[in-house]
C-alpha cells in the first residue's frame, strides 16, 4: 500500500481517545477502531471528509504517502523469493514465511504436474 493513515498519531498529539474520535466524527465504532489500530486501513472519502470537517484539518494531516523503498524496509511488501524447477528446492522454499497458503498450494500443484 502506498498510503497509510496517521490517525492514531494525530489523535495522540491532541489527547483524543479512540472513543472520543468515534463520537466527535460520527462514524461507526468498527470504522473508528480499525482506522485507529491499523495504519494500513484507509478511510473512505466520506469518512475522511467527516474527520476533516470535525477537526478542521487537511487530509494530509491524516494520511501519509510511503515510498516503495520504505515499504520494502518495513516488510509491508510480500516477497515471493526465487522460483526453481527442482522439486526438492521448491519444497525447501515452502518454509519461507512470506509465502501465502494460496501460493503454497499453487507451488505444490505445479510440482504434481
Amino acid at each position: 500500500m502506498s498510503v497509510k493513515n496517521k490517525i492514531k498519531e494525530f489523535l495522540h498529539e491532541r489527547g483524543i481517545t479512540a472513543y472520543q474520535f468515534r463520537k466527535e466524527v460520527g462514524i461507526a465504532q468498527r470504522t473508528a477502531y480499525d482506522l485507529y489500530n491499523n495504519p494500513n486501513q484507509l478511510p473512505s472519502s466520506t469518512v475522511l471528509s467527516k474527520i476533516c470537517d470535525a477537526y478542521e484539518v487537511q487530509p494530509g494531516e491524516l494520511l501519509e504517502w510511503v515510498p516503495k523503498s520504505e515499504k520494502l524496509e518495513n516488510g509491508d511488501k510480500v516477497s515471493m523469493g526465487t522460483v526453481t524447477n527442482d522439486p526438492e528446492e521448491q519444497c525447501g522454499l515452502l518454509e519461507d514465511k512470506t509465502r501465502s497458503k494460496y501460493q503454497t498450494q499453487l507451488l505444490l500443484q505445479d510440482n504434481a504436474a
